[in-house]
């Protein structure tokens, strides 16, 4: 994790601050947390004022990749999604518990998988969601089909109009066809086939727009 005012990742046991701090709880992609897209987004929200949480997804006993970075495919460890929910639950248990952790600004954002995660989250606790690299969309399987967050919880997502994980594949979409009746959210398209979306200076000052804009004082 990272905390404003410290240049080093840290652990939750060792914050200190004399104020309660807000959170951002970042999920990682199919293979894990990564320098140039993971890491770089934990740092660039820290230098916003948050902590930013990262969990290791991989970390946890029998947990394989989910994904073939080189083929472009998912799928090929299916208890990945159920895991990926018990690690917000668990994650928000521990925020809830610390006495460092600002509870009324917790915000979630997760990228590709970790992206997934976040739209199928349903706990009404943050105060905005992030969903970065992911489409909102699979024709294949009803329960990754949509954004299942309360209506009022705000949403930004952020993906490339031609990420090549998606293309012709059930997955194939953006999460603006899912907004449905949701008012307070917006989706942010970068034009290109990438899928980290941090190197996007549209992707970052969307999400610190975001951020700031939800924080509640």
């Amino acid at each position: 994790m990272y905390v404003p005012g410290r240049f080093f990742a840290t652990t939750p046991d060792k914050v200190e601050s004399d104020r309660r701090l807000p959170v951002v709880l970042y999920l990682h992609g199919c293979s894990g947390i990564t320098w140039g897209n993971d890491i770089a987004w934990g740092r660039f929200v820290k230098n916003l004022g948050f902590v930013a949480i990262l969990p290791d997804s991989m970390a946890r006993p029998g947990r394989k990749a989910n994904c073939d970075p080189r083929l472009k495919t998912t799928g090929s460890f299916p208890p990945a999604g159920q895991m990926r929910q018990e690690e917000i639950a668990y994650a928000l248990e521990r925020l809830n518990a610390a006495s460092w952790a600002d509870t009324r600004n917790i915000f979630l954002m997760g990228h590709s998988e970790g992206g997934a995660a976040a739209a199928r989250a349903t706990a009404d606790a943050f105060r905005g969601i992030i969903i970065s690299g992911w489409t909102c969309t699979n024709a294949r399987y009803p329960a990754y089909d949509g954004i299942f967050a309360p209506l009022e919880i705000p949403i930004l997502a952020i993906a490339w109009d031609r990420d090549e994980w998606y293309a012709g594949r059930p997955a194939e979409g953006v999460c603006a066809n899912k907004f449905g009746v949701r008012t307070n959210a917006r989706q942010v398209l970068l034009k290109g086939s990438d899928h980290a979306t941090y190197g996007a200076r549209e992707a970052r000052d969307a999400v610190e727009r975001f951020l700031r804009e939800n924080l509640v004082h």
